[in-house]
Parts: structure tokens; sequence; C-alpha cells
């Protein structure tokens, strides 16, 4: 019995050393922002200008699926033809009004 608990014992502190020193180390050190504006935390830093944003339509016609209602398949899918082709320019404009893409956004 007693080398039964001796041998779990060692198991144990074996699994738990193992698990200690696996674990990523962690720093006690908190990250300095360098360069920013005391009055409100922000960076002061300039980045430029902001990419230009490119509307995949597939997935905005596809997306309008989603709030619409359609008999059949068939009919949905000639709908995401037709917006596709941009019979459909108010599921774009709602699209932008929701999701904000920016001011240069293009299909």
């Amino acid at each position: 019995m007693k080398t039964a608990f001796i041998a779990l014992l060692a198991l144990v502190l074996i699994g738990g050393g193992y698990y200690w020193y696996s674990q990523p180390e962690m720093s006690a050190e908190t990250p300095m922002m360098t360069d920013n504006n005391d009055a409100t935390g922000e960076s002061t830093d300039e980045t430029g200008p902001a990419p230009e944003t490119k509307i995949n339509i597939e997935v905005v016609c596809e997306g309008a699926l989603a709030y619409m209602s359609f008999p059949d398949g068939d009919s949905a899918d000639e709908f995401v033809a037709e917006c596709k082709a941009g019979e459909h320019p108010e599921v774009i404009e709602r699209y932008k009004a929701e999701m904000n893409p920016g001011a240069g956004a293009e299909i």
C-alpha cells in the first residue's frame, strides 16, 4: 500500500512538473504604448491613408437573400444573377448603409 501511494505521488509530481514547464512563459511587464497622446491615450503615429475597400458583389447579392423571400430556389438564383448584373442597385446601397465600408468602396 505504501509503495502504491509513493508511486502515485511520484506520477502526480512528474505530470504536474511536465504541465508546469510546458506552459508558455508569461511576462510580468505590461507593454507600453509609444508616442501616445497622454490626454486621450490614443496613438499619434501616422499610419497613412486607409486602404480602399473592395466590395464582393457575389457576397452582397447572396447575403441579400437573408432578408428576402422567394417562392422557390430558381427565383432566388435568378435574383442573384440579376443583382450581379447590376439590376438591383438598392441591394448594394443597403449593404453600404449597413456595413459602412467607407467612402472609397468599390465593387
